[in-house]
């Protein structure tokens, strides 16, 4: 059986790594860059964390579709299946699953390790057409028949303009309910935002609301830009910021008192005249400018940053055109997994866990298949 992979992301390196295995696939690799898994290599900072030990629907946008998911493959199976191939991991107090290394290559290096010959890369080569004749599909109109495709290409997150234009263009061929990609695990941009906080970092219970109503709400480290805010805590107010239909009237607030939330400030100010001991230095000075409340202090949201500048895009191919082995339904003996869906989680390794658990069930699919099915043909 000859497969072709169309991207060489989180999602079609594990999915190769588990096809490798099986001695009738041979396994062709399409990759648009020169090097394999380069968000993967981003991950956690660099450390990747990769998995989440507490795996749950409510961690995505699509809550109902990965409760089914889950009822097939969860974190354990993720996790036997890296320890097969020989990687150790750690779960820090957060429940955030890292290689034990705290090393992204030392993912990759798993991955890419021990590969059978059957499986071969095609570097900087993009993928512009995906066509059918017969009983096969073509990629490029090259003359390799392939039985089998799956589409990993990930979606624009991290990508520049002129790389995103054209990325996934050979999706122009199939006749599929799409979701336009949009920048989610990012950044926001703040109206009457006061330039001298840039380079300020500290910690606070942050809120995302919309017309004063309380949307989501977690504490964590934040980062204050030239223009806005980021930061992992901020990275997961904009996942739910992003599912929003009506994103009219959406602030942010902030309670720097995040570990002691009834600290009379109040009382501080009367003993002490200042807020110097509490706050970060520029912190400080905002409030000497203009006195504020430092356990909500809220900023009108403009928008997010650029697709750039995100991490994951919420947006893609519609759960509806799939099935539960993430097979296109119209299109028999192709598959789509990874980022290429519209599914998209918060930060703690709920995405990457997304893309090896299709990646997985897909794998699944095509070393059970005992009996081939029609191909479908694309207009």
């Amino acid at each position: 059986m000859n497969i072709a992979v169309v991207g060489a992301g989180a999602a079609g390196l594990f999915l190769s790594r588990l096809l490798s295995e099986t001695k009738n696939c041979n396994i062709h690799i399409y990759e648009r860059t020169g090097k394999p898994g380069y968000k993967v290599k981003a991950s956690g900072g660099g450390k990747a964390n990769i998995l989440n030990t507490h795996i749950s629907g409510e961690c995505y946008n699509n809550a109902a579709f990965i409760a089914n998911l889950l009822s097939r493959v969860n974190y354990q199976t993720i996790r036997d299946e890296f320890e097969k191939m020989g990687l150790k991991m750690s779960v820090d107090e957060e429940n955030r699953v890292y290689p034990s290394t705290f090393f992204s290559q030392t993912v990759l290096d798993v991955l890419l390790n021990d590969l059978s010959d059957r499986v071969q890369f095609h570097y900087n080569t993009e993928v512009q057409q995906i066509s059918s004749k017969g009983r096969h599909y073509y990629i490029n109109e090259e003359a390799t028949a392939f039985d089998t495709v799956v589409l990993a290409s990930g979606s624009p997150a991290g990508m520049i303009a002129k790389n995103r234009k054209h990325f996934d263009r050979y999706l122009t061929d199939f006749k599929l309910q799409r979701k336009d990609f949009q920048a989610s695990l990012v950044g926001f941009k703040l109206e009457d935002y006061p330039i001298f906080l840039s380079g300020c970092r500290c910690k606070a219970i942050c809120s995302l609301y919309q017309k004063g109503k309380l949307i989501y709400q977690e504490n964590g480290e934040v980062t204050f830009k030239d223009d806005g805010v980021s930061g992992i805590v901020i990275l997961n107010l904009s996942a739910y910021y992003n599912r929003l239909k009506d994103k009219r009237n959406c602030s942010i607030g902030f309670n720097f008192m995040y570990d002691d939330p009834d600290y009379d400030v109040d009382e501080h100010l009367r003993k002490h005249h200042n807020l110097c001991g509490l706050l970060h230095p520029k912190l400080n000075r905002l409030y000497e400018r203009k006195q504020c409340n430092i356990k909500d202090l809220r900023f009108k949201i403009k928008d997010t940053y650029e697709l750039e500048f995100a991490q994951v895009c919420t947006g893609g191919i519609a759960v509806e055109e799939i099935n539960d082995d993430f097979e296109l339904k119209k299109y028999p003996n192709i598959y789509a997994i990874g980022e290429m869906i519209d599914i998209d989680g918060i930060c703690g390794g709920y995405n990457l866990f997304f893309a090896w658990a299709s990646a997985y069930l897909c794998a699944q699919s095509i070393i059970h298949s005992c009996v081939p099915s029609a191909r479908g043909v694309l207009p």
